[in-house]
């Protein structure tokens, strides 16, 4: 277990995601990164030098399971649709505008109601409001290296559909970073 503090103020934890980060680097031959663990609870992790210099936690998964199927909006979202990538793409774009993103998700309701997107597509777009306003929080800049991205082929698809959209690289790993992270742990031993 490893605590940090995210803002100054709130403490964070991660809890075992250090070996996913490190195999990660290992795997891209990098020892300083800004890396993000996508999932229930987010997180995204800047290494300096092999040292995890500042990590947060986001729980973007969660406020989306809540959102879609606990609250208002799930009235009006079908859940059994596919991926809209366009959609998606909407939200991430509304993400980015000044203003509330507590406004913005009752917008997902008025969307839908105001027959501007169909139940369908809401879903996507809901995600990529949500997955918007995380990126939205960090300090990322087209110059900057590639974002990592750590975790399972769907969510880091989405990431990385997000993070292209806004004109920044990235590079994806999936189990094999948690793999090479246990190799070199025990190699360390």
């Amino acid at each position: 277990s490893c605590t940090g503090q995210g803002d100054r103020q709130a403490p964070d934890v991660m809890r075992g995601e250090e070996v996913q980060i490190f195999g990660a680097l290992q795997l891209s031959g990098r020892d300083s990164a800004t890396l993000v663990l996508p999932g229930t609870h987010s997180k995204w992790a800047h290494v300096d030098s092999g040292r995890v210099t500042q990590f947060q936690t986001f729980m973007t998964g969660e406020v989306y399971a809540l959102m879609s199927q606990h609250s208002i909006l799930g009235k009006t979202l079908d859940l059994s649709g596919t991926f809209d990538a366009a959609t998606f793409l909407q939200g991430v774009d509304q993400s980015q505008q000044a203003g509330s993103v507590l406004h913005r998700l009752f917008a997902v309701r008025t969307l839908g109601l105001f027959d501007r997107l169909s139940a369908a597509q809401l879903p996507s777009y809901l995600s990529g409001l949500l997955i918007g306003e995380e990126l939205r929080t960090q300090a990322l800049g087209a110059d900057s290296a590639p974002v990592i991205l750590i975790g399972s082929d769907t969510l880091t698809q989405r990431y990385s559909l997000a993070l292209q959209h806004l004109g920044l690289a990235c590079q994806s790993h999936g189990a094999e970073a948690t793999w090479a992270g246990l190799h070199a742990l025990a190699s360390t031993c």
